[in-house]
Order: C-alpha cells, then sequence, then structure tokens
C-alpha cells in the first residue's frame, strides 16, 4: 500500500540520494505544518461565505451608476456644447444675412436719382439712418436674437419706404416724360404756328407789296418850261419870271385817294438848290434825312387821270442846264432839264 504522508520521509531514515520518488517539501519554520495536501482528483471544499461582502456589490453598484451617470453627464454636455456652437454659427449667418440685406438697401437707396430736392433731402436722411442702423448692428453680439429681430423689422421698414420712394420717383418720372412730351409737342405746334405766321405774314407783305405796287400812283409827261411875266414862254435867262413845272398823274382805281403833295427840286447850273426857304422839307421814302423841296403843290386825287403844275417864282435866273426833280409824297417819280440862254 502506497503512503500518501507527506512527512514519511523524514522519518524512514532512507536516504534522500537514493529515493527515485517525489523530492520532500520544502521545511517549514519550526512549530508550523504545511496545508494538508487534498488526495489527488479532489477539489478543496468552497470558501464560507464573508461578512462584508454584501458591501462590496452595494459599492460595485453604485461605482457603475456613478460611472453612468458622469458618462451621462459629459454626453450631455457635449450635446450642449454641439448644440451651442451650431447655434453661434447660425446666429453669425443670420446677423451676416441682415448685414448683406442691409449693404443691398443702401445700395437700392444710393441709385435712387430725382430732381426734385424735397425728395432728395428725405432720401439723404434715409441713408444716413442705413449707415447708424449698420454701425448699431456690427456692434451687436450675434446670439441676441431679440436685438437681431428688431433690426430685421427696421429694414422691413426700410425696404417698405423705399418701395415707396421708387413709386414716387417713377410717378415723378412719367410726369416729367409726360411734360417733356407735351412741351416737345407744344414746342412743335409753336414752331409750326409761328412758321405759319411767318408764312402768313410773308404772304400778307406779298400781297401788301402787290396791292402797293399795284396801287402806286404812277406819272408820266413830266415837263418844265419858262415863262415870261406875262406868261409867255420864254428862253433866255433875262425874260424869265417863273418856271412851269407839270406832270400827268396816271389813272389808277386802286391808288389811294385824297390829298397828294408834288414836290420839286430845281438846281441851277451851279449846282445850288433853288428854295424860297430852307424850312420848306419833306420827308423821303425809304427813310433818311429830310430834303429841301424849291416848290410844292397839294392835289386833290380820285383815282382818274390828273394834269399837275408846279410854278417856282424867281427875280434872277442865271443861263445854263437847271435839272429839275419831282417827287410824290416823298417818292420820286421822275426828272427833266430846262435850259435857259
Amino acid at each position: 500500500m502506497e503512503n500518501n504522508n507527506p512527512l514519511s520521509g523524514q522519518f524512514t531514515g532512507s536516504n534522500p540520494a537514493n529515493n527515485t520518488g517525489p523530492l520532500p517539501p520544502p521545511a517549514h519554520p519550526k512549530g508550523m505544518l504545511p496545508p494538508p495536501v487534498p488526495p489527488k482528483g479532489k477539489l478543496p471544499p468552497p470558501t464560507p461565505p464573508q461578512k462584508n461582502s454584501g458591501k462590496s456589490k452595494a459599492l460595485i453598484i453604485v461605482t457603475v451608476i456613478l460611472v453612468a451617470a458622469l458618462i451621462a453627464s459629459l454626453a450631455y454636455i457635449y450635446k450642449i456644447t454641439k448644440q451651442s456652437e451650431e447655434d453661434l454659427a447660425i446666429a453669425n449667418e443670420e446677423k451676416q444675412e441682415v448685414i448683406t440685406n442691409l449693404e443691398q438697401l443702401k445700395v437700392d437707396y444710393g441709385e435712387l436719382r430725382v430732381n426734385n430736392d424735397t425728395l432728395n433731402a428725405q432720401l439723404s436722411s434715409e441713408r444716413k439712418k442705413i449707415d447708424l442702423l449698420m454701425e448699431r448692428i456690427k456692434k451687436t453680439e450675434a446670439t441676441n436674437r431679440a436685438k437681431m429681430r428688431q433690426y430685421d423689422k427696421e429694414i422691413m421698414n426700410l425696404k417698405s419706404l423705399l418701395t415707396g420712394y421708387v413709386h414716387q420717383i417713377d410717378s415723378l418720372n412719367m410726369l416729367n416724360k409726360a411734360l417733356r412730351e407735351e412741351n416737345i409737342k407744344v414746342k412743335s405746334e409753336i414752331s409750326q404756328s409761328k412758321r405759319q405766321v411767318e408764312e402768313l405774314s410773308q404772304e400778307r407783305t406779298a400781297l401788301k407789296s402787290m396791292v402797293e405796287k399795284g396801287g402806286e400812283l404812277k406819272t408820266r409827261d413830266v415837263t418844265a418850261i419858262a415863262l415870261t411875266n406875262r406868261d409867255k414862254i420864254a428862253s433866255r435867262a433875262r425874260q424869265t419870271a417863273q418856271m412851269k413845272i407839270c406832270l400827268t398823274l396816271v389813272e389808277n382805281g386802286l391808288a389811294k385817294r385824297g390829298p397828294r403833295n408834288v414836290y420839286v427840286r430845281i438846281k441851277s447850273p451851279d449846282g445850288s438848290l433853288l428854295t424860297q426857304s430852307v424850312t420848306n422839307l419833306f420827308d423821303p421814302v425809304g427813310g433818311g434825312s429830310q430834303l429841301i423841296y424849291s416848290a410844292m403843290r397839294e392835289v386833290d386825287y380820285n383815282g382818274e387821270e390828273l394834269e399837275v403844275c408846279v410854278f417856282y417864282k424867281d427875280a434872277d435866273f442865271m443861263q445854263g442846264a437847271f435839272d429839275i426833280e419831282v417827287f410824290l409824297d416823298g417818292a420820286f417819280v421822275g426828272s427833266t432839264q430846262l435850259v435857259l440862254k
């Protein structure tokens, strides 16, 4: 029978060097024996329950709960942080959108042009409001949603005002266009009227000229003779007491009727003008300085042919050729020459 006692080798006195079996266990301190070796193929009996095992389980549960809570807290903090970052990004985008809208509104106001001092003053005031609003928006935090909503309302009001100004300017432009068209039309009508007036004036002038030409009193047969004191024809200067100048007014039914003045100018051979007074003057047709006449006669013309004679008396006529000019109502109508020996 096999000896299972671990101490049997110590008390048999056998030589360990000659022992072919298992080596003996190491020596133990004095007074202590090694734990018994369980029989081969058998497990040791279960350890009896300890008194503090319940507390360990409770500690483990608390630890697990705390860890779960910590994880949940971290997850919540991450979620909140992520949400805050997203909200901030959205707020910055909305702020930038507000700034962009305001910048575009400023451009729209800047493009408005009108020739109206009152409206231009109002537009200038609105542009200043836009500049001030832009400064306020840039200084405001993007997360201040209440302020951003307020700015949105102000921008909407400015847009509404812009729409009103655009309508006013369009109305003014349409009115100005209509006025310009009306002005062009009126100018055209005035120009046309002026042309018509000028044409009528030219026609009237032409007609008047025709009438005047048709109504001109023409003369013929301008003659001059020298007479003695007995009204005999004289040929010598020493016999001459007066000169008789005659002409015939031609019949003209269109000519002006009534009194007509016949003027005679006589130039002596030495070139001097014969006259009874230097105050004997008449106005020549066509203007210019007044002319001195030698003699004149007023006749009543009724449209029929009329012979008119004018006499000039002088105490002393010289020898030579006398140049004689005849005027009717200031218009030159003929001339002749009288020679005295």
